[in-house]
């Protein structure tokens, strides 16, 4: 009986491991959606203002009725000068992109434009930063959460 219980815990040691690796894996591909959603959402923007010319209002109420931006959190948002950092995006990331938010609105056409294009080139650089993090991410944090769930595993036994 002590021999089966031992082996359970060992599985569920193992089992740990694994997981702790799968839900690292996870946390970096919630980061890549959301850069990847943030970038859109400057996209968005930009074509609003250039072919549209539309009020910073309407741009919100019309992305507020999109779905493809879940992570984001559009809806608790009353301006898009005051959209929050997503609890997905890590600190530094957020601190790259918040001025594109904070300077929303204080240019003509144009040079909204313009700014909206150097965001749209800084979010992409970010994106494709994560997207490397996450490929990595895919190929290491399970295997080795799962090696050291194993290691610990036969410590224990």
């Amino acid at each position: 009986m002590s021999a089966v219980i031992r082996l359970l815990g060992a599985g569920l040691v193992v089992f740990a491991g694994w997981a702790a690796g799968r839900w690292l894996t996870e946390r970096k591909h919630r980061r890549l959606a959301a850069l990847e959603q943030l970038e859109r959402l400057i996209a968005l923007v930009q074509d609003e203002i250039l072919y549209r010319a539309a009020p910073l209002g309407e741009i919100l109420s019309t992305l507020q009725q999109r779905r493809d931006l879940p992570e984001l959190f559009l809806a608790d948002c009353a301006q898009l000068q005051d959209l929050a950092c997503p609890p997905a995006l890590d600190r530094p990331a957020w601190d790259q992109l918040q001025g594109f938010f904070a300077r929303l609105g204080s240019a003509a056409g144009q040079e909204e434009a313009r700014h909206c294009a150097y965001y749209l080139k800084r979010c992409a650089g970010l994106r494709g930063q994560a997207q490397k993090e996450y490929e990595q991410a895919k190929q290491l944090y399970t295997k080795a959460g799962l090696c050291c769930g194993a290691l610990v595993a036969l410590l224990l036994v």
